[in-house]
C-alpha cells in the first residue's frame, strides 16, 4: 500500500503475468519508488506508472496513450541505424571528425538520456559507454541494450556488443575516472532546459516532446522514499548539473583525450559560456566540438 501523499511514480506488479514480486521490489527500491497491486492503479491517475507490457517495462505518462519506452528495435529509429546514411548522421560525424583512424573510438556518452545517439555511434563502430543519472532511465538502458544483444539482428547484436550502461552522476564519474582516458566526451544537456531551448530553434517531434515531459517529471521531484543521505547526494547531484554545464562541460573537457562534442539547439548559448573550436549546425540542432589535444 501507498501512504501519504500522491507517488511521483510506481511499480504495478500485475498477478496475471506472474511476475516475480521480489524481483519487482527489487528493482522499485533500486529506482526509489513504490510498488502497488494492479487492481490500485486508478486509485493514482496522476503518478508515473511503470508496466511491464510485452516483454518489456513500459512507462505510462499519466494516461495508457503517453508511453514511454527504450527499445532500439523500433522501425522508425532501426531504419536510421540499418541505412547507408549512418555515415552522415550528425552526430557521427561531429564525434568521429575527418581522421581516419585502425581502433575504434571510445566515446563516453555522459548524458546517455534514451540512448539513441549512442547507438548510432557504436553502430558506425564506436566503443561506446553510456552514463544515466536517473535509475530508471538506466535500468531501461541497460534493458534495451541487453534485449538487443538478445536479437536475431546481426546489426542490433554487434552494436549492442559495443555498449557499456553506467548508473551514475556524470560529472563526479568523470571527476573521479580510474580508467583509460575516452577519446571523445559527448554531452546532449538540452532536456534541461526543454522550454528555452523550444524558444532557441529547437524543433521536437510528438515522441521527444513525450521523452522531455518524462525527464523533466523525474528531474523536478525528489523521489522521497530514498534514503535521506541518498537524497542529499541526488540534490548535490542536481545543483551540479543544473549550473548551465560549468561543472559539466569542465569536467569533460579535463578528461576527454581526444575532444569534447555539445550537442545544443541550433540557437542555444555554448554550454556554460565555453566557445567551440567549430560547430556542425542541422535545421534542428547543432554540435559544438572542443578539441583537447
Amino acid at each position: 500500500m501507498i501512504n501519504g501523499a500522491d507517488p511521483l511514480a510506481y511499480f504495478v506488479f500485475d498477478k496475471e503475468h506472474n511476475h516475480n514480486l521480489l524481483a519487482v521490489k527489487e528493482l522499485a527500491q533500486r529506482c526509489g519508488y513504490t510498488v502497488i497491486s494492479s487492481d490500485l492503479v486508478a486509485s493514482y491517475p496522476n503518478a508515473i506508472k511503470i508496466i511491464f507490457d510485452n516483454g518489456q517495462w513500459r512507462v505510462h505518462l499519466d494516461n495508457s496513450s503517453a508511453v514511454v519506452s527504450v527499445d532500439f528495435s523500433d522501425p522508425r529509429f532501426y531504419a536510421r541505424v540499418n541505412s547507408s546514411a549512418l555515415q552522415g548522421e550528425y552526430v557521427v560525424r561531429a564525434v568521429l571528425g575527418r581522421k581516419k583512424t585502425t581502433q575504434p573510438l571510445t566515446v563516453l556518452d555522459a548524458t546517455a538520456g534514451f540512448g539513441h545517439d549512442a547507438f548510432l555511434l557504436a553502430a558506425a563502430g564506436c566503443q561506446v559507454t553510456l552514463v544515466e543519472q536517473m535509475p530508471l532511465l538506466a535500468y531501461l538502458l541497460e534493458q534495451a541494450v541487453q534485449r538487443a544483444r538478445n536479437s536475431t539482428s546481426d546489426l542490433l547484436l554487434s552494436t549492442a556488443q559495443r555498449m557499456k550502461v553506467e548508473s551514475a552522476n556524470s560529472v563526479i564519474l568523470m571527476q573521479q575516472w580510474s580508467a583509460s582516458r575516452p577519446d571523445v566526451v559527448y554531452l546532449d544537456p538540452m532536456y534541461a532546459q526543454a522550454e528555452n531551448e523550444t524558444k532557441r530553434g529547437l524543433k521536437k517531434s510528438a515522441a521527444v516532446k513525450k521523452n522531455m515531459a518524462f525527464l523533466q517529471r523525474l528531474t523536478s521531484h525528489k523521489v522521497m522514499t530514498l534514503p535521506a543521505a541518498q537524497l542529499e547526494h541526488d540534490q548535490n547531484c542536481h545543483d551540479v548539473l543544473n549550473s548551465e554545464g560549468e561543472g559539466m562541460i569542465e569536467a569533460a573537457l579535463a578528461l576527454a583525450k581526444s575532444k569534447v562534442v555539445v550537442k545544443r539547439a541550433p540557437g542555444a548559448e555554448w554550454l556554460g559560456g565555453f566557445k567551440p573550436a567549430s560547430s556542425l549546425t542541422g535545421k534542428a540542432t547543432r554540435f559544438d566540438i572542443y578539441p583537447v589535444s
